[in-house]
């Protein structure tokens, strides 16, 4: 006879705040250089499958910073897509991050 207990999976506390105002971001660079030629050559195969529609918006070159449990966390992603897209009406803005 085995005795199984539920497992208890507690979710994680993800908050997504602002950097300090002194936070300095490293100026070194961190893109691989082979990057552009791999965005290039996965637009192209999409493009070509009929992927990428004019509503989407497709992003890269980017970092996500959050706080898990309490502790900072600052990942690359590879890129990002989001099918269904909307520009503002407004002019674009010129900061790299939006405020929070």
């Amino acid at each position: 006879m085995v005795l199984q207990t539920p497992s208890k999976t507690i979710a994680p506390t993800i908050t997504w705040e602002s950097l300090p105002a002194d936070f300095v971001l490293p100026d070194d660079p961190v893109e691989n250089i082979q990057q552009p030629t791999l965005a290039a050559a996965l637009t192209d195969a999409l493009g070509a499958n009929r992927r990428i529609q004019p509503t989407m918006l497709i992003g890269s070159n980017f970092g996500l910073v959050a706080t898990v449990n309490k502790k900072s966390s600052s990942k690359p992603p590879i890129g990002s897509t989001s099918p269904k897209f909307t520009p503002s009406p407004k002019e674009p803005s010129v900061a790299a991050t939006p405020p929070i």
